[in-house]
């Protein structure tokens, strides 16, 4: 017969980036700024061609003015990061 320790592991704490104070404007839209979020978009656009760059800060603006006028709370590093690590090449 075997004898199985079962281990009880608690679930992983999430952390949530929700500091709004640093922003700026792309495109006439407001978004969160911070050292990530330059990280990632300094990468997205040095390893991506220029239309699939374009298309990926489109979509993240567009994700932004939604979660803004639906007032959706929502780490917005994550998804940034999400969304670039799904479209560079």
């Amino acid at each position: 017969m075997n004898s199985y320790k079962q281990e009880t592991v608690a679930p992983a704490k999430t952390i949530v980036n929700q500091d709004v104070s640093q922003t700026r404007l792309i495109a006439g839209v407001s978004v969160s700024d911070g050292p990530l979020i330059t990280a990632v978009i300094e990468y997205a656009e040095r390893l991506s061609e220029p239309y699939l760059f374009n298309h990926a800060m489109r979509s993240w603006l567009f994700a932004e003015v939604i979660g803004s006028i639906k007032r959706t709370d929502y780490d917005r590093e994550s998804w940034l990061l999400a969304r670039y690590s799904t479209t560079s090449v």
